[in-house]
């Protein structure tokens, strides 16, 4: 895979609440971006609490994870976090994600799965998963709040070729200060 991220701290402040994933083994990958509520030490300790729940968890299914990790970080302020697991044996995409962290995975039908209310770490109440089939050459585009939705990936015509050039450009065109901001883009090269 071809790698582009950004993770950078609200403006004044030196840590960051975001942190992200990206694990390869055995014909597959797991991404995530993982926000901690907030920003500050408070967001970085859950945020990177759950960051090593998921690492430590990585084989099992991406609605188990967040379960297990909303049960694991309990005692930190609590977390939005979005998973894809993408699956070259079955040629599948597996997607989950609480709260306000957005997934886009570009491909022919390109995919915006949702993400549901609440927060991990925090009695979650639902959890959803979803499928979709993995092509050659897709794309795995995963924000954080801290980077504004509005952003027109056709503003970005090198995204596939040049990820890191194009997470560097959005975040600085759409990053808010005010917030955490984590952008990961990941293009499948197979």
């Amino acid at each position: 895979m071809r790698i582009g991220v950004v993770c950078r701290p609200a403006k004044n402040w030196e840590v960051s609440g975001d942190t992200y994933l990206l694990l390869d083994w055995d014909n597959q990958t797991l991404v995530a971006v993982i926000d901690g509520l907030g920003h500050g030490i408070d967001a970085y300790t859950a945020s990177k609490k759950a960051r090593e729940y998921v690492k430590d968890h990585v084989s099992e299914n991406v609605e188990e994870i967040i379960r297990g990790c909303d049960r694991h970080i309990r005692k930190t302020r609590g977390v939005s976090m979005s998973l894809v697991r993408i699956d070259r044996k079955t040629n599948q995409f597996s997607c989950s994600g609480v709260g306000n962290v957005e997934t886009r995975i570009l491909n022919k039908r390109p995919r915006h799965p949702l993400s549901m209310a609440g927060i991990v770490g925090c009695n979650l109440k639902k959890v959803r998963k979803f499928e979709y089939a993995f092509e050659p050459a897709s794309v795995v585009l995963m924000y954080s709040d801290g980077v504004s939705s509005r952003f027109d990936l056709s503003k970005y015509p090198y995204l596939r070729r040049d990820p890191q050039r194009a997470a560097e450009r959005i975040v600085e065109e759409w990053g808010k200060d005010r917030d955490d901001a984590t952008i990961l883009i990941a293009v499948e090269t197979r």
